[in-house]
């Protein structure tokens, strides 16, 4: 457990503090949200546009690298860049496609969108795979049985 065992009486406040922190700020996100689709501007142009877009694909790049040589070396600790970068890969697909004009461009984000899903539902496949082989032992498909 992040915060010590469960068993630990000084992490328990600072657990629960820590789960009302962020249910609370779940519950605040969604008139936010609200907010922003009704006041932000149809279009924006932005300064860094392909620096952003540049960047975010090689953030992607590293997380990717980062999950395979810890994977490579059986490390368990391959699940903190591969759920991450699966995230990056799942809100780059998203962006991908909102932002893309009609027409060939939307036909082909749609389909960038088809491999990043992918590149992300294998992230989190090994992820599953290396935490059910350390909970179940060598063989992963013990606890299926």
């Amino acid at each position: 457990m992040l915060l010590g065992r469960a068993s630990d009486e000084a992490a328990k406040p600072a657990f629960r503090w820590l789960v009302r922190l962020i249910a609370v700020s779940a519950v605040v996100l969604v008139p936010w949200a609200a907010y922003l689709a009704l006041s932000l501007p149809a279009s924006v142009s932005a300064r860094h546009w392909p620096v952003a877009w540049a960047g975010l694909d090689v953030v992607m790049a590293v997380g990717l690298a980062a999950t395979a040589w810890l994977a490579g070396r059986r490390d368990r600790r391959m699940t903190f860049p591969a759920v991450s970068t699966a995230t990056l890969f799942l809100v780059d697909a998203w962006f991908d496609v909102c932002t893309a004009p009609a027409g060939r461009p939307l036909a082909m984000a749609l389909g960038d969108m088809c491999v990043e899903v992918a590149e992300a539902a294998g992230c989190l496949a090994l992820t599953v795979a290396v935490w059910r082989t350390s909970v179940c032992g060598a063989e992963p498909l013990a606890c299926a049985q």
